[in-house]
């Protein structure tokens, strides 16, 4: 067994036995999902004690004594007390013990691993047997976090969980099925849903006909309120970032005010300067990888506005 990954599951152990009652807070993206079902099942513990914070609550989350997946202190919650953090979006990916905003151990891992949900499984893989379709499916997870899709596997899931990403019972039973490590449910279950994409893809070519430019970005608008627009703009980011050479933008609104947007390219801009100059702004939270990341708007502008201090600061970041 590797040095990191009998200290990251000895770190994590450790914890539960130091906080018997922890808990377990995850981003609800796909990956986060997964990720939470395999700590839960390897520390044995109640499904219930996994929880999945909404965007609009984090701003305000005080996590204590909790294990947290892809939840970083640059996505604006505050770490109270002792917590630790499993997270890959930062290089190289890692397991750190927090007491408050301080870090007081840090367990560094191949940057190898592009889900966290990969990464758990190394470092459980003396306590957690999987099969062969289940490291099929994990796989799959690796391609959707990491934005490179190769696979129909993946595919498949990732358009299923595209059309449930808003609903909570659907992460809760996700979140069961693969606790129990259960890939002929959660296959037949991509496959009943998949019935409903053409309305998605009709979405998608009335958001492609909204496509803008400014500058190096390319951008265009949805409502975060509506699941199938949610849908369709994820798989538009991925085709436009395909064949340009830039920056695609998608900026979610709500009531026709920015709240979030994605950022993402597959050139050789590195978003992290991005995210830097973004976090420069009162009441903007960004962050993410250097290929894809996530914007917070926690003041109110209009959408002219938040596109142009986005344009700024990737005019800012490309300049040094």
């Amino acid at each position: 067994m590797s040095l990191e990954r009998e200290e990251g599951k000895k770190m994590i152990f450790q914890f539960v036995e130091d906080h018997p009652e922890y808990n377990i807070l995850s981003d609800p993206d796909l990956d986060g999902i997964f990720a939470a079902a395999i700590v839960a099942k390897a520390l044995n513990a109640e499904v219930s004690r996994i929880q999945y914070p909404k965007p609009s609550e984090i701003s305000s989350l005080r996590a204590s004594k909790s294990i947290l997946i892809e939840l970083p202190l640059s996505k604006g919650l505050t770490y109270v007390g002792k917590n630790i953090l499993i997270d890959h979006h930062e290089s190289p990916p890692s397991i750190t013990l927090y007491n408050g905003l301080i870090k007081t151990r840090e367990i560094l891992f191949n940057s190898g691993f592009r889900s966290v949900s990969k990464m758990l499984i190394h470092v459980f893989e003396d306590v957690i047997e999987i099969d062969e379709k289940g490291l099929e499916v994990l796989e799959a997870i690796d391609q959707i976090d990491s934005g490179n899709i190769e696979s129909e596997l993946a595919d498949r899931i990732n358009r299923a969980f595209l059309l449930n990403s808003m609903k909570e019972k659907v992460r809760e039973e996700l979140t069961l099925t693969v606790y129990r490590m259960d890939w002929n449910s959660l296959l037949n279950w991509a496959d009943r849903e998949l019935e409903k994409w053409n309305i998605v893809e009709d979405i998608m070519n009335k958001m492609k006909d909204s496509v803008k430019t400014i500058g190096k970005i390319m951008y265009f608008t949805y409502d975060v309120t509506d699941q199938f627009e949610a849908a369709a703009r994820r798989v538009l980011m991925l085709r436009l970032e395909e064949n340009y050479d830039g920056i695609v933008l998608c900026i979610g609104l709500r009531k026709g005010k920015p709240v979030s947007a994605t950022i993402a390219t597959r050139s050789n801009i590195n978003l992290l300067k991005i995210y830097e100059e973004l976090r420069r702004n009162e009441g903007i939270r960004a962050g993410g990888r250097e290929n894809i990341g996530g914007i917070q708007f926690k003041t109110e502008l209009d959408l002219e506005n938040a596109l142009s201090l986005i344009h700024k600061a990737v005019e800012q970041s490309l300049n040094k």
